[in-house]
């Protein structure tokens, strides 16, 4: 190998780890704002929903420089198959993480303006499935860091739990608004609903992720349904 050539695969290498750094770095803050996200449901912390509020354009930041670092990367070094996957993949990635950002925020402001504290059986059941969704993001990110499409898969069937606890924890709601009609607890009910929805979405945008990353390690497109859960209402 030439000189010259060494040095151009050192570069595309010095290119997509640095890439690869700002994704993981990224993923990272986002499993971080699930646990404070954890945190702010059972504790109702106000000063806690200030860390997620704060942490938020951290992650609008690190989708700018991915997004950035991977058109850089496409427009200096030409990629082809592998490189050219991995650049587009951390896009879609960095989207996918930002939205879930966004969704953590969402679900905080939510929580902080419930009405009432939720039953105690709701509310830990909303905390298992926040946990859940963590469990996801830790595994997803190994994933992503080890290149491994085994443990992307597994990712991707895991969905279905989240799935059915979101219909165990959405019955449970129905049947607490119906059991004592009035308006607070309807109206809280109501934010709750909303809540667990959203956090059912996460699961679907780390299941995302999980796709990409098989698709970057194999070149394939997974074309099999996802697995699910129970029919949703």
């Amino acid at each position: 190998m030439s000189e010259q050539s060494g040095h151009i695969v050192s570069s595309f290498d010095d290119d997509i780890a640095s890439i690869r750094r700002s994704v993981t770095k990224m993923a990272t803050l986002v499993e971080e704002q699930y646990k404070l996200l954890h945190h702010i449901i059972d504790t109702g912390s106000a000063s806690t929903v200030e860390d997620v509020l704060e942490n938020e354009p951290k992650l609008d930041a690190f989708d700018g420089k991915i997004r950035d670092q991977v058109i850089t990367f496409i427009t200096l070094r030409s990629p082809m198959a592998i490189d050219l996957r991995e650049g587009l993949t951390a896009l879609k990635i960095s989207t996918d993480l930002e939205r879930l950002g966004d969704y953590c925020k969402n679900i905080s402001l939510r929580i902080q303006a419930l009405e009432e504290i939720p039953p105690a059986e709701i509310k830990n059941e909303i905390l298992r499935m926040t946990v859940m969704v963590q469990g996801q993001l830790k595994r997803v990110i190994d994933a992503y860091v080890t290149k491994n499409k085994d443990k992307a898969l597994e990712v991707r069937n895991a969905d279905a739990a989240i799935d059915q606890h979101y219909q165990m924890i959405y019955n449970q709601i129905i049947e607490d608004i119906k059991s004592k009609p009035n308006k607070i607890k309807t109206l809280a009910n109501t934010k709750l609903l909303f809540t667990i929805k959203t956090i059912e979405r996460a699961g679907d945008h780390i299941t995302n992720i999980a796709e990409e990353i098989f698709y970057t390690v194999t070149g394939e497109i997974l074309t099999t349904p996802r697995p699910k859960g129970e029919s949703e209402q």
